[in-house]
């Protein structure tokens, strides 16, 4: 039995998950996916990765104007990605060592809420059933179109 099962390891329910097990609640969190939801993972922080080495890339480009000169300027798309992919695994690792740091239990895979039961909030993930006392919907949001 678990006092908190969050459902998302997004920003929302990662950082909850984080402050309920440092208060000392038995925590649940559930990801379909990788810690972090879409914003680590897919979309805020790769993107600006991306686009920091870009604006590198056009800035020396136009180094002259600033005093500074290059010559045979040029970008390496699959070393851009691959520090992309570096920074996005630290900081995936950074939210999963804080879960083990506050004693979060998470458990990979699509979780069902199936209603309360005797036990509490009936959770059931991968073939197996959880229960808690509190239930926190944390699963962001998907594109429709």
């Amino acid at each position: 039995m678990y006092d908190l099962i969050i459902l998302g390891g997004g920003p929302a329910g990662y950082v909850a998950a984080e402050r309920a097990g440092h208060k000392g609640l038995k925590v649940l969190l559930f990801e379909k996916n990788k810690m972090g939801g879409v914003c680590l993972n897919e979309g805020c922080i790769p993107t600006k990765t991306i686009l920091y080495s870009a604006k590198t890339y056009e800035n020396a480009l136009h180094g002259d104007k600033y005093g500074v000169f290059g010559e045979n300027i040029r970008f390496d798309f699959g070393k851009i990605m691959a520090r992309k992919n570096k920074v996005v695994r630290k900081l995936v690792a950074g939210v999963e060592s804080k879960m083990k740091m506050n004693k979060v239990t998470v458990v990979k895979g699509d979780a069902y809420i199936n209603g309360r039961s005797q036990q509490g909030i009936e959770v059931s993930c991968n073939g197996e059933v959880y229960w808690g006392v509190n239930l926190l919907v944390c699963t962001g949001s998907e594109a429709f179109v």
